[in-house]
């Protein structure tokens, strides 16, 4: 099935000042949330002599869960955004309206059962942007 998507995209390049976190959990909420509470800052981890030295590993912990994670810059060609949907259509036939909420250049995802890694999913779609950019670019 095709999605019938309109996304409300004003011209601004990306936050440099936003935080984004991407979390191994479900959360059943849909808005905003006062999470300083449940969510300790992290740390760099200088522990890590089985991967690669390039990259910082960060701890921190969600509700007493350990977490490790790593921050990914956004290509330069791309920005990431944060949407908001306001009302959901009726029908699948009817289009979504999108609004951007936040833009960003950098994310920090999280795992807790495993030191990130270029297998995640996060790493491998950014990878694949590139990839498709290439590859769908004229000469």
């Amino acid at each position: 099935m095709a999605l019938n998507v309109k996304v409300n995209l004003p011209d601004q390049s990306c936050n440099a000042n936003s935080v984004i976190h991407s979390m191994p959990c479900k959360i059943h909420h849909d808005g905003e949330a006062n999470i300083t509470g449940f969510f300790s800052p992290y740390v760099e981890n200088k522990d890590t002599d089985f991967i690669d030295k390039a990259d910082t590993v960060l701890e921190a912990s969600f509700r007493g869960y350990p977490l490790q994670g790593k921050k990914i810059k956004i290509p330069n060609s791309f920005k990431g955004i944060v949407v908001n949907e306001m009302k959901k259509p009726l029908t699948d036939m009817e289009p979504r309206n999108l609004n951007i909420k936040k833009t960003f250049c950098e994310i920090t995802y999280w795992n807790w059962d495993c030191f990130p890694n270029k297998n995640d999913s996060i790493h491998q779609s950014v990878d694949w942007l590139l990839l498709s950019k290439m590859i769908h670019e004229t000469a």
